[in-house]
């Protein structure tokens, strides 16, 4: 079980699991691994406020934003834009978009 299907029980299921086993709040689209970054700083309760006011894109605008002051680097301790497995927006760690867009047989450290 996922953590956010845990959350859900708190917020009138407004987070669900995607076919790709990633988080979606509301059609905002998040990794697990940028979903439990995201629990740093924000309740659940609070992040499907935050997508219920702002929609999707603005909100993922703003975990952008938000996180990027902490360290804008590779070093996961960032969000960035990507896409899931089936091509649909996704907000990511900066680490695992890193790692996306490297080419294949080419590991995203040596880029």
């Amino acid at each position: 079980m996922k953590i956010w299907e845990l959350h859900s029980q708190t917020t009138n299921g407004a987070i669900r699991t995607t076919a790709d086993g990633d988080a979606d709040i509301d059609g905002l689209l998040l990794s697990e691994k940028a979903y439990l970054l995201v629990m740093r700083d924000f309740r659940p309760p609070a992040l499907v406020r935050l997508v219920q006011e702002q929609g999707p894109y603005a909100a993922a605008d703003t975990l952008v934003a938000h996180f990027a002051s902490y360290a804008p680097d590779n070093t996961g301790r960032s969000l960035a834009r990507g896409r899931s497995r089936m091509g649909d927006p996704i907000i990511c760690r900066s680490d695992e978009a890193i790692a996306a867009s490297a080419p294949p047989g080419l590991p995203a450290t040596s880029r």
